[in-house]
Protein backbone atom coordinates (compact mmCIF):
# COMPACT_ATOMS: atom_id res chain seq x y z
CA UNK A 1 0.00 0.00 0.00
CA UNK A 2 1.35 3.39 -0.88
CA UNK A 3 1.71 5.95 1.88
CA UNK A 4 -0.04 9.30 1.82
CA UNK A 5 1.68 12.59 2.54
CA UNK A 6 -0.43 15.23 4.23
CA UNK A 7 -0.36 18.94 4.88
CA UNK A 8 1.05 19.86 8.25
CA UNK A 9 -1.35 22.29 9.87
CA UNK A 10 -0.18 25.32 11.86
CA UNK A 11 -1.25 23.53 15.04
CA UNK A 12 1.01 20.59 14.26
CA UNK A 13 -1.84 18.12 14.10
CA UNK A 14 -1.98 15.52 11.39
CA UNK A 15 -5.33 14.52 9.86
CA UNK A 16 -6.22 10.90 9.31
CA UNK A 17 -6.73 9.30 5.91
CA UNK A 18 -8.79 11.42 3.58
CA UNK A 19 -12.05 10.23 2.07
CA UNK A 20 -12.91 11.71 -1.26
CA UNK A 21 -16.49 12.55 -0.34
CA UNK A 22 -15.75 14.61 2.76
CA UNK A 23 -12.14 15.74 2.61
CA UNK A 24 -12.61 18.43 5.23
CA UNK A 25 -14.20 16.24 7.87
CA UNK A 26 -11.80 13.32 7.90
CA UNK A 27 -10.32 14.01 11.29
CA UNK A 28 -10.36 11.98 14.47
CA UNK A 29 -12.86 13.26 16.98
CA UNK A 30 -10.37 13.80 19.81
CA UNK A 31 -10.62 16.38 22.58
CA UNK A 32 -7.60 18.45 21.54
CA UNK A 33 -8.13 22.11 20.63
CA UNK A 34 -6.64 21.54 17.17
CA UNK A 35 -9.09 18.72 16.43
CA UNK A 36 -11.97 20.85 17.71
CA UNK A 37 -10.96 23.50 15.18
CA UNK A 38 -10.94 20.93 12.39
CA UNK A 39 -14.28 19.48 13.51
CA UNK A 40 -15.76 22.96 13.43
CA UNK A 41 -14.39 23.43 9.89
CA UNK A 42 -15.99 20.13 8.89
CA UNK A 43 -19.31 21.24 10.36
CA UNK A 44 -19.28 24.46 8.33
CA UNK A 45 -18.35 22.48 5.21
CA UNK A 46 -21.42 20.29 5.76
CA UNK A 47 -23.60 23.36 6.16
CA UNK A 48 -22.08 24.91 3.03
CA UNK A 49 -22.74 21.75 1.03
CA UNK A 50 -26.37 21.76 2.13
CA UNK A 51 -26.78 25.31 0.78
CA UNK A 52 -24.89 24.91 -2.50
CA UNK A 53 -26.38 23.38 -5.67
CA UNK A 54 -25.05 19.85 -6.15
CA UNK A 55 -22.67 20.71 -9.05
CA UNK A 56 -21.05 23.45 -6.96
CA UNK A 57 -20.84 21.21 -3.90
CA UNK A 58 -19.24 18.46 -6.01
CA UNK A 59 -16.75 20.95 -7.44
CA UNK A 60 -15.73 22.10 -3.96
CA UNK A 61 -15.15 18.52 -2.79
CA UNK A 62 -13.18 17.61 -5.91
CA UNK A 63 -10.86 20.61 -5.64
CA UNK A 64 -10.24 19.96 -1.95
CA UNK A 65 -9.46 16.30 -2.65
CA UNK A 66 -6.61 17.24 -4.98
CA UNK A 67 -5.48 20.60 -3.58
CA UNK A 68 -6.21 20.20 0.13
CA UNK A 69 -8.48 22.26 2.43
CA UNK A 70 -9.54 25.43 0.67
CA UNK A 71 -9.30 23.88 -2.79
CA UNK A 72 -7.40 26.01 -5.27
CA UNK A 73 -7.11 28.77 -2.64
CA UNK A 74 -4.73 26.46 -0.79
CA UNK A 75 -2.10 27.39 -3.37
CA UNK A 76 -1.75 30.87 -1.85
CA UNK A 77 -1.49 29.56 1.72
CA UNK A 78 2.23 29.17 2.56
CA UNK A 79 1.34 26.69 5.32
CA UNK A 80 -0.66 24.43 3.03
CA UNK A 81 0.59 21.58 0.88
CA UNK A 82 -1.23 19.37 -1.59
CA UNK A 83 -1.91 15.82 -0.40
CA UNK A 84 0.35 13.40 -2.28
CA UNK A 85 0.80 9.65 -2.64
CA UNK A 86 3.94 7.55 -2.58
CA UNK A 87 5.54 7.24 -6.01
CA UNK A 88 6.07 3.71 -7.34
CA UNK A 89 9.63 2.42 -7.32
CA UNK A 90 10.76 2.32 -10.95
CA UNK A 91 12.49 -0.88 -12.02
CA UNK A 92 13.96 -1.08 -15.50
CA UNK A 93 13.33 -3.96 -17.84
CA UNK A 94 10.02 -5.38 -19.00
CA UNK A 95 7.11 -3.34 -17.70
CA UNK A 96 6.59 -1.01 -14.74
CA UNK A 97 3.28 -1.12 -12.91
CA UNK A 98 1.93 2.33 -12.05
CA UNK A 99 -1.44 1.29 -10.65
CA UNK A 100 -2.67 -2.29 -10.23
CA UNK A 101 -6.31 -2.06 -9.22
CA UNK A 102 -6.69 -5.84 -9.04
CA UNK A 103 -4.55 -5.89 -5.88
CA UNK A 104 -5.63 -2.54 -4.42
CA UNK A 105 -7.89 -2.24 -1.39
CA UNK A 106 -10.68 0.30 -0.98
CA UNK A 107 -8.80 2.51 1.47
CA UNK A 108 -5.80 2.79 -0.83
CA UNK A 109 -7.97 3.49 -3.87
CA UNK A 110 -9.95 6.22 -2.12
CA UNK A 111 -6.73 7.85 -0.97
CA UNK A 112 -5.11 7.76 -4.43
CA UNK A 113 -7.87 8.39 -7.01
CA UNK A 114 -10.78 10.80 -7.16
CA UNK A 115 -13.31 12.08 -9.66
CA UNK A 116 -12.59 15.35 -11.45
CA UNK A 117 -15.47 16.52 -13.62
CA UNK A 118 -16.55 19.67 -15.44
CA UNK A 119 -18.30 20.85 -12.25
CA UNK A 120 -15.05 22.67 -11.48
CA UNK A 121 -15.75 25.00 -14.42
CA UNK A 122 -19.50 25.29 -14.07
CA UNK A 123 -20.51 22.12 -15.92
CA UNK A 124 -23.20 19.63 -14.96
CA UNK A 125 -21.66 16.28 -15.83
CA UNK A 126 -22.09 13.80 -13.01
CA UNK A 127 -19.63 10.92 -12.78
CA UNK A 128 -17.94 8.91 -10.07
CA UNK A 129 -14.98 6.62 -9.74
CA UNK A 130 -15.13 3.49 -7.61
CA UNK A 131 -13.17 0.30 -6.99
CA UNK A 132 -15.34 -2.70 -7.82
CA UNK A 133 -14.08 -6.28 -7.92
CA UNK A 134 -10.46 -5.25 -8.42
CA UNK A 135 -11.34 -2.82 -11.22
CA UNK A 136 -11.29 0.97 -11.20
CA UNK A 137 -14.61 2.07 -12.66
CA UNK A 138 -15.32 5.51 -14.08
CA UNK A 139 -18.99 5.90 -14.91
CA UNK A 140 -21.77 8.44 -14.99
CA UNK A 141 -23.22 10.97 -17.39
CA UNK A 142 -21.72 13.87 -19.32
CA UNK A 143 -23.45 17.00 -20.58
CA UNK A 144 -22.24 19.46 -23.19
CA UNK A 145 -22.84 22.55 -21.10
CA UNK A 146 -19.70 24.31 -19.77
CA UNK A 147 -17.13 21.64 -20.35
CA UNK A 148 -18.48 18.26 -21.33
CA UNK A 149 -15.96 16.06 -19.53
CA UNK A 150 -15.66 13.59 -16.68
CA UNK A 151 -12.56 11.89 -15.36
CA UNK A 152 -10.71 10.00 -12.69
CA UNK A 153 -7.34 11.40 -11.63
CA UNK A 154 -4.60 10.29 -9.31
CA UNK A 155 -3.26 12.53 -6.64
CA UNK A 156 0.25 13.76 -7.37
CA UNK A 157 3.13 11.44 -6.54
CA UNK A 158 5.32 12.70 -3.70
CA UNK A 159 8.10 12.83 -6.30
CA UNK A 160 8.07 12.55 -10.07
CA UNK A 161 9.02 9.23 -11.66
CA UNK A 162 11.28 8.76 -14.67
CA UNK A 163 9.83 6.44 -17.30
CA UNK A 164 12.10 7.56 -20.14
CA UNK A 165 13.52 4.05 -20.60
CA UNK A 166 10.02 2.85 -21.50
CA UNK A 167 8.07 3.43 -24.71
CA UNK A 168 4.73 4.45 -23.25
CA UNK A 169 1.87 3.62 -20.90
CA UNK A 170 -0.50 0.69 -21.32
CA UNK A 171 -4.07 0.83 -20.02
CA UNK A 172 -5.73 -2.55 -19.50
CA UNK A 173 -9.42 -1.77 -19.83
CA UNK A 174 -12.84 -2.57 -21.25
CA UNK A 175 -16.02 -0.59 -21.59
CA UNK A 176 -18.38 1.12 -23.97
CA UNK A 177 -16.28 1.66 -27.09
CA UNK A 178 -16.14 5.44 -26.59
CA UNK A 179 -13.04 7.54 -27.19
CA UNK A 180 -11.26 8.41 -23.95
CA UNK A 181 -7.90 9.98 -23.32
CA UNK A 182 -5.03 9.49 -20.91
CA UNK A 183 -3.37 12.61 -19.54
CA UNK A 184 0.13 12.66 -18.04
CA UNK A 185 1.26 15.52 -15.80
CA UNK A 186 4.87 16.53 -15.25
CA UNK A 187 4.07 19.47 -12.95
CA UNK A 188 1.71 20.07 -10.03
CA UNK A 189 0.28 23.18 -11.74
CA UNK A 190 -3.07 22.27 -13.32
CA UNK A 191 -2.81 25.34 -15.58
CA UNK A 192 0.53 24.29 -17.04
CA UNK A 193 1.11 21.99 -20.01
CA UNK A 194 -0.10 18.40 -19.70
CA UNK A 195 0.23 15.60 -22.26
CA UNK A 196 -2.90 14.07 -23.83
CA UNK A 197 -3.40 10.90 -25.88
CA UNK A 198 -6.80 9.68 -27.08
CA UNK A 199 -7.73 6.00 -27.46
CA UNK A 200 -10.75 3.87 -28.22
CA UNK A 201 -11.95 1.89 -25.23
CA UNK A 202 -12.45 -1.82 -26.09
CA UNK A 203 -16.15 -2.60 -26.33
CA UNK A 204 -16.96 -6.02 -24.94
CA UNK A 205 -16.56 -8.41 -22.03
CA UNK A 206 -12.81 -8.94 -22.31
CA UNK A 207 -10.07 -6.68 -21.00
CA UNK A 208 -7.50 -5.54 -23.54
CA UNK A 209 -4.15 -3.75 -23.23
CA UNK A 210 -4.25 -0.40 -25.02
CA UNK A 211 -0.70 0.83 -25.67
CA UNK A 212 -0.16 4.59 -25.72
CA UNK A 213 3.30 5.68 -26.89
CA UNK A 214 4.96 8.71 -25.33
CA UNK A 215 5.84 10.04 -28.78
CA UNK A 216 2.12 10.28 -29.64
CA UNK A 217 1.10 12.37 -26.62
CA UNK A 218 0.38 16.01 -27.42
CA UNK A 219 0.97 19.08 -25.21
CA UNK A 220 -2.26 20.80 -24.17
CA UNK A 221 -2.58 23.86 -21.95
CA UNK A 222 -5.82 25.35 -20.63
CA UNK A 223 -7.94 23.62 -23.23
CA UNK A 224 -5.82 24.36 -26.29
CA UNK A 225 -3.17 22.49 -28.24
CA UNK A 226 0.28 24.06 -27.78
CA UNK A 227 1.97 24.73 -31.12
CA UNK A 228 5.64 24.08 -31.89
CA UNK A 229 6.45 27.79 -32.23
CA UNK A 230 5.24 28.58 -28.70
CA UNK A 231 7.59 28.88 -25.75
CA UNK A 232 5.47 26.45 -23.70
CA UNK A 233 5.80 23.72 -26.33
CA UNK A 234 7.53 20.52 -25.25
CA UNK A 235 7.28 16.86 -26.10
CA UNK A 236 6.42 14.00 -23.79
CA UNK A 237 9.30 11.59 -23.28
CA UNK A 238 8.17 10.05 -19.99
CA UNK A 239 11.15 11.43 -18.09
CA UNK A 240 8.96 13.16 -15.53
CA UNK A 241 5.53 11.83 -14.56
CA UNK A 242 3.77 13.29 -11.52
CA UNK A 243 0.13 12.23 -11.98
CA UNK A 244 -2.21 10.48 -14.41
CA UNK A 245 -5.79 11.17 -15.45
CA UNK A 246 -8.31 9.15 -17.45
CA UNK A 247 -10.94 11.33 -19.14
CA UNK A 248 -13.99 11.24 -21.37
CA UNK A 249 -14.31 14.61 -23.09
CA UNK A 250 -16.06 16.21 -26.04
CA UNK A 251 -12.62 17.57 -26.99
CA UNK A 252 -9.62 15.52 -28.15
CA UNK A 253 -6.63 17.87 -28.10
CA UNK A 254 -8.00 21.25 -27.13
CA UNK A 255 -11.28 23.03 -27.68
CA UNK A 256 -10.61 23.44 -31.40
CA UNK A 257 -10.36 19.67 -31.83
CA UNK A 258 -13.72 18.00 -31.24
CA UNK A 259 -13.94 14.35 -30.24
CA UNK A 260 -15.99 13.04 -33.15
CA UNK A 261 -16.76 9.86 -31.21
CA UNK A 262 -18.27 11.79 -28.29
CA UNK A 263 -21.97 11.83 -27.46
CA UNK A 264 -23.40 13.31 -24.25
CA UNK A 265 -25.08 10.80 -21.96
CA UNK A 266 -24.11 7.75 -19.95
CA UNK A 267 -20.71 6.08 -20.14
CA UNK A 268 -18.63 3.49 -18.30
CA UNK A 269 -15.04 2.26 -18.47
CA UNK A 270 -13.31 -0.33 -16.28
CA UNK A 271 -9.56 -0.32 -15.76
CA UNK A 272 -7.61 -3.23 -14.35
CA UNK A 273 -4.10 -1.85 -14.55
CA UNK A 274 -1.91 1.00 -15.81
CA UNK A 275 1.74 0.29 -16.51
CA UNK A 276 4.71 1.58 -18.44
CA UNK A 277 5.82 -0.78 -21.21
CA UNK A 278 8.80 -1.32 -23.48
CA UNK A 279 8.41 -3.08 -26.82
Amino acid sequence: MRALSFTTHPTGSKPSLLKRQRPSSLVSRSKSSSDKTLIKAGFFDDVLDSLLPKPMSDARKQMEYFDGPGGMLAKINPLSKKPTIEAPQVRLGGSQVLFDFSTMDQQTFQSEFGALNDNVMGGRSDAMTILNGGKAVLKGMTEDQFGGFASMKSRDFDKSINLKEFDGVSVRCKGDGKRYKLILYDTDDAFNVAFHKTFECPNGDNFEDVKLYFKDFKPVQRGRLVEENESEYRLCDGSKVLAVQLMLSKFSYGMDDKNTNYRPGTFEIEVERMEAFKD
